[in-house]
């Protein structure tokens, strides 16, 4: 992007969730630590579509990350109960195996978390990541404990190679985009096919189907 579109993307309206990084009107600065570096970037793999690349440097620390918009959280807290707790990230990671860890927390207060993670099973191509944060990380408060003393969570932090520090594994570079709140749902649909016909009806036994294709 050229300064002046920079300069507008940082003075747009707060991020909420969901987060497609598609709208020329809220601002999608990221927050990055620990020696991440990230960037609204276009999708290296869909010129028509914007992502967040995020370089985990040779000099990065096991927990470096990016939180997902500016230090003031999301515009609206993450609805997280114990029957509805999950949220879900689109995600391109050079390697399958690699362990992504999503953390919510209270933008002003950072004792008030929870954390989760999960691999991802394919490298070198985008997939849609699950977090269930009803499956907290190792060491963590559990969502449970959390919601029961009244904490809220408005801000999500991404981590890639959780637990991995730059010097070891080599500088990655990862993308991410369609940050929501909610259980991925495959879509369905019920395709109509024409000149359908089903004999004999009624049956008790057997049905015979044809149809027609027309060139």
């Amino acid at each position: 992007f050229l300064f002046d579109e920079v300069q507008k993307l940082s003075q747009g309206t707060q991020i909420d969730l969901p987060v497609d990084f598609e709208s020329t009107t809220i601002n999608y600065a990221m927050t990055d630590f620990g020696g991440n570096t990230s960037a609204l970037v276009v999708d290296p793999t869909d010129a028509s579509n914007m992502v967040i690349q995020a370089i985990k440097t040779d000099q990065a620390a096991t927990w470096a990350g990016t939180t997902i918009g500016t230090s003031g959280g999301f515009a609206t807290n993450i609805p997280l109960t114990l029957t509805d707790s999950k949220m879900t990230v689109k995600v391109w990671s050079p390697e399958a195996g690699t362990p992504i860890r999503l953390k919510v927390e209270k933008s002003s207060d950072p004792t008030q978390t929870c954390e989760t993670e999960t691999n991802t099973t394919v490298s070198g191509d985008w997939e849609v990541m699950e977090f269930d944060f009803t499956n907290e990380a190792p060491g963590t408060q559990t969502l449970e404990i959390g919601l029961s003393m009244g904490w809220t969570y408005n801000m999500a932090s991404i981590f890639f190679n959780f637990g991995t520090d730059g010097a070891s594994a080599g500088e990655k570079t990862y993308y991410f985009d369609n940050v929501s709140f909610g259980e991925f749902v495959l879509g369905t649909s019920s395709p109509e096919i024409e000149n359908l016909n089903i004999f004999p009806n009624p049956s008790n036994s057997h049905w015979t189907i044809s149809t027609k294709k027309e060139n």
